[in-house]
């Protein structure tokens, strides 16, 4: 009989070999000066499971220019009209913060968030060192 240790590590195997479902979040608008806060297993209970997650891609269509706070650290200024991505660094909460004098609408930022799936050779490493 599996125990709940065995089904958390073969859950973990399954994530790191397979990835994670990916997170989609669409910002609503933000005034100038202001900013939205997220975390992310308040923002998505079921990402509890999976994190941390270490792929963020930032879509900004917006004409200002944002910055991006990753876990509490300032971390990168997003220009306008960029797809912004970030891979191998764990995301537990990030924040954008427009600094330009004009509002951002509703929808012209995106996020992504997910942990990809190991590579082939990465596997095929991973089953050689623990099997």
């Amino acid at each position: 009989m599996a125990t709940i240790v065995d089904i958390k590590r073969q859950r973990e195997l399954r994530t790191l070999r397979d990835g994670t479902p990916n997170f989609y979040l669409s910002f609503g608008a933000i005034n100038s000066g202001a900013s939205q806060y997220v975390s992310v297993e308040d923002q998505w209970p079921k990402a509890r499971k999976y994190q941390p997650l270490f792929s963020l891609v930032i879509t900004n269509n917006a004409g200002e220019v944002v910055d991006l706070e990753l876990n509490g650290q300032q971390y990168a200024k997003l220009p306008a009209g960029v797809i912004w991505a970030s891979d191998n660094v764990p995301v537990w909460t990030f924040k954008i913060t427009n600094n330009d004098a004009t509002n951002v609408a509703a929808g012209e930022i995106t996020a992504n968030l997910s942990t990809p799936p190991m590579t082939q050779s990465e596997y095929t490493r991973f089953q050689h060192l623990y099997n």
